[in-house]
């Protein structure tokens, strides 16, 4: 059936192509080729404090980001004419979270849904019914989109070690880096970065007990080392018996008792993990423990040992003591000061295992928790403000084979935090993220695009240049700004058919999105007001490419301005 004829008139489309390819100083195309128009040239922000995770701390430092590296940090540096310049005086600039047992959007299969009831029985359900399906990875069923993405990005986190759940082994985690991508694997940065394993029973089928979960898990693993012999053999040559098959559940427990990969155990009783270092001694896999509630009970233990914890900071939700309330602690009826000392231990947990010498990393327990909040409690619970910052960052960075990335270093990749304050302080927020040259920015409230306020008002008619493929053409714009520092009106270049503009102005950072007619994205210009608030100049992008912009104010627009009249 052939489409309907459009009522719309074709003029005005075409003009809004045309203004596009003016603006990028390029023929008109017959066809855009894109999904997202490219971001500014480079991005700057001067006057904030670089907190490391050693805990230095440089003050009026200039940064500046292009092509995914930091090109520039240095005191009192030059700020490049096509940077798009942030906010930054005042703010904090930290490495970015890693969360050791973070979340990502994963379509993992329950065994209870694929399974036909009929065909199970319950003293000899199959593996994935058990929870026993070691060689399956996070990785493959990974269905992370751009929100996702943003919100994860919009908390600090740069990277998230992702654990699969349903069992006693269900799976191998997956390493993600939250870098821009268009598919999951984009983001991937390790596909298996280790075996999980807990005592989860398996609920209505064997093992349904804790005694049960044990000793499958060691008969597993002793199978798996008899399978891999027996298949060794097989391959020598060795007669006399017939070669078992290929085996993926015990090929992963034999690379994990090999020690190439790790065992995240999950385990929060003192009992629990015992029970875990027990098993990790008779087979010999490399260990850390996920949770960890009460690993403070075995704190010199764990640093003899080496084990690492991933502490969650999800805490446990209060229902009989109320912290606020001025009670003396000999006055608490019997629940809440019974309460009171276990989640007051759980606060202390992580300064303890620190105190012992045991490394630690922060978690948000799969997404549970806030990490900033949770950070805050277990320093005020005693844990130093420096070790904690390290277990948001360097420590599981390094645990998880990734050192360099919580690096902030000219020539390294721009993966960091810009946070409105010291994050000990309970108002501070996560201001910006950049992972590898990727910007999310967070409303934290206030005028303008960052709450900074408008060091100009941009009422009135500006004219100027834009320069683009070589070529230099006219801009002209009329604005009106609101209190708020949001701006609005049109933009007409070469001659063209008017578009739309909006934008913001916070601080001296002007943004400018010309929102041509029947273009999926906006045009998009970034750029810083001068001193005397009669000019504007900087970078912008096209879906055809990059370009460099300068605007003054017209004349008229300039007189009333100084005269302290209307504009």
């Amino acid at each position: 059936m052939p489409a309907l004829p459009s009522n719309r008139p074709q003029r005005s489309a075409r003009a809004s192509l045309a203004l596009v390819a003016a603006l990028a100083g390029l023929p008109l195309p017959a066809a855009a080729q894109y999904d997202t128009p490219p971001g500014p040239a480079a991005y700057a922000l001067a006057g904030v404090t670089l907190v490391a995770a050693d805990g230095s701390v440089r003050e009026g430092m200039t940064l500046v980001v292009r092509r995914g590296l930091i090109e520039t940090l240095a005191a009192d540096a030059d700020i490049p004419g096509d940077a798009r310049r942030l906010e930054g005086e005042g703010l904090y600039l930290y490495p970015g979270f890693v969360d050791g047992q973070g979340e990502a959007g994963v379509d993992w299969p329950d065994a209870r849904d694929v399974e036909d009831p009929d065909d199970v029985t319950s003293w000899d359900p199959p593996r994935s019914r058990q929870g026993f399906r070691p060689h399956r990875r996070v990785a493959d069923f990974l269905d992370v989109g751009a929100d996702d993405l943003d919100d994860l990005r919009s908390a600090g986190v740069v990277a998230a070690h992702v654990l699969p759940d349903g069992g006693m082994a269900p799976g191998r985690s997956a390493l993600l880096v939250l870098r821009d991508g268009r598919t999951p694997w984009d983001v991937v940065e390790r596909a298996s970065a280790g075996l999980v394993l807990s005592f989860q029973t398996a609920g209505g089928v064997y093992p349904s007990q804790l005694f049960g979960v044990i000793a499958y898990l060691r008969q597993a693993f002793l199978d798996a080392e008899r399978w891999e012999r027996m298949r060794t053999a097989a391959e020598g040559g060795e007669g006399g018996f017939v070669p078992p098959g290929w085996d993926p559940d015990y090929e992963a427990l034999r690379t994990a008792a090999r020690g190439e990969e790790p065992v995240y155990f999950e385990a929060d009783s003192d009992e629990d993990i015992r029970r875990a270092l027990d098993l990790a001694d008779q087979f010999g896999f490399r260990i850390a423990l996920v949770g960890g509630a009460e690993a403070w009970k075995l704190a010199d233990e764990l640093a003899d040992r080496g084990v690492p914890v991933f502490v969650s900071l999800d805490f446990p939700v209060l229902s009989d003591w109320d912290p606020e309330a001025d009670t003396v602690p000999a006055e608490l009826d019997p629940a809440a000061a019974r309460e009171k000392e276990e989640v007051e231990a759980i606060w202390s947990n992580a300064a303890r295992l620190r105190a012992a010498g045991v490394q630690v990393a922060l978690t948000s327990g799969g997404g549970d928790a806030d990490l900033l909040e949770g950070m805050r409690k277990v320093v005020e619970y005693g844990l130093p403000p420096e070790e904690a910052l390290r277990a948001l960052t360097t420590t599981p960075a390094t645990l998880l084979g990734v050192p360099g990335i919580t690096r902030i270093e000219a020539g390294r990749p721009a993966t960091f935090v810009v946070a409105t304050g010291p994050l000990v302080q309970e108002e501070t927020q996560v201001r910006y993220t950049f992972v590898e040259g990727h910007l999310t920015e967070v409303d934290v409230g206030g005028g303008g695009s960052s709450g900074e306020a408008p060091a100009g008002d941009l009422s009135g008619s500006w004219s100027g240049t834009i320069s683009a493929g070589g070529q230099e053409m006219d801009l002209s714009l009329t604005l009106t700004q609101s209190e708020d520092g949001s701006l609005q009106g049109q933009a007409t270049a070469a001659g063209q058919t008017p578009s739309p503009v909006r934008g913001t102005i916070s601080g001296t950072s002007v943004t400018l999105r010309i929102e041509a007619e029947d273009l999926p994205e906006p045009i998009v210009l970034n750029g810083t007001l001068s001193d005397d608030g009669d000019a504007v100049s900087g970078s912008g992008s096209t879906p055809f490419g990059e370009m460099t912009f300068r605007v003054q104010r017209s004349g008229g627009d300039a007189w009333r301005r100084l005269m302290g009249g209307a504009r």
